[in-house]
């Protein structure tokens, strides 16, 4: 059981408090009784069920003003649970389709292109994402949107097994693809709107650089993950300078891999962040009782009342 707002229980050792203080101040009368005989003084020793309870009204009223504070404050049970994930993240994926996504991971024989392991982490990355909507821009020197968000979570992994470059003419414009994931975000209300680009090359096509970019993200309040698919050389292709400025500035984080385990490794410590972002948002069903205990606590001024005004009168 939980409280809708707890702090009104603080009220209650105030009023125990004020009890004390008034009954110390002004404590109970007592009666004197004066008689010359002795056997009415013994039969006065047994006392009558109405000198046994003679404090009752007093217990009553302080059981009615707990139960009625107790029920300001709101006590519930939670019974039931409704998950709206659609409202929680909406996130797009900005992919590089340049031509060096051709090249293999490594130098062995049989490792996937970057392309390759691309796109079998983005597929269990959006696998992952159950109940976010996502969509999906690639870029070579200019944008496409290929998705626009989305909960057809199938549909989007089918578009990223079969999409190839050549759609757009070569190059790399990371300003161009981040800028076109930004506007597929702009209109989201979603509580948190998140770009996740990857690239394994520096900017050298597109009217918008990518700072340029980067600062629209910031100033739109959309956080970059930036993915550097470095070479095993070491990444002197890839911008990382600008790719890390770019997260660190909008709020996200610059990952780099050079093969298809350290770019899950990546993908996975990116859902993982931006998960402790968000939080799952619920929304629950309460079964209240205050109005049980309004009730409980009117009942007893009711027999308190009661009461005072009749058997248990008192007379000065």
């Amino acid at each position: 059981m939980t409280f809708a707002t707890p702090e009104l229980l603080l009220v209650l050792p105030l009023f125990g408090a004020l009890f004390v203080w008034r009954r110390r101040r002004h404590p109970p009368a007592q009666p004197s009784l004066i008689v010359n005989d002795l056997v009415v003084l013994a039969a006065s020793s047994h006392r009558s069920w109405r000198l046994r309870l003679g404090r009752l009204p007093d217990v009553l009223r302080v059981l009615s003003v707990v139960a009625l504070v107790v029920a300001v404050a709101r006590p519930q049970r939670g019974i039931a649970v409704t998950l709206l994930p659609e409202e929680g993240i909406d996130i797009v994926l900005a992919l590089d389709m340049s031509g060096s996504m051709s090249q293999p991971t490594g130098s062995a024989r049989g490792n996937p292109t970057r392309l390759e392991a691309a796109r079998t982490v983005i597929d269990a990355f959006v696998g992952s994402l159950q109940g976010n909507r996502v969509g999906l821009v690639i870029f070579q020197s200019r944008s496409l949107v290929m998705s626009p968000l989305t909960l057809d979570h199938d549909a989007l992994r089918n578009t990223v097994k079969t999409v190839q470059p050549g759609l757009l003419p070569d190059g790399t414009a990371i300003g161009l693809g981040l800028a076109e994931a930004l506007n597929l975000l702009r209109a989201s209300d979603a509580r948190s709107r998140v770009v996740v680009l990857l690239t394994d090359g520096q900017n050298n096509a597109g009217e918008i650089q990518p700072l340029q970019a980067g600062q629209l993200a910031k100033t739109l309040g959309i956080r970059v993950y930036t993915v550097g698919f470095v070479s095993q050389r070491g990444g002197g292709d890839v911008d990382e300078a600008t790719l890390r400025r770019i997260a660190t500035e909008s709020g996200g984080t610059y990952h780099d891999a050079a093969t298809q385990d350290e770019l899950a490794k990546a993908y996975a410590a990116i859902s993982t962040l931006e998960r402790s972002h968000i939080g799952e948002r619920r929304f629950t069903s309460y079964e209240e009782y205050a109005p049980w205990l309004m009730g409980a606590a009117l009942g007893l001024l009711v027999v308190e009342t009661t009461l005072r005004g009749t058997w248990l009168r008192r007379y000065a």
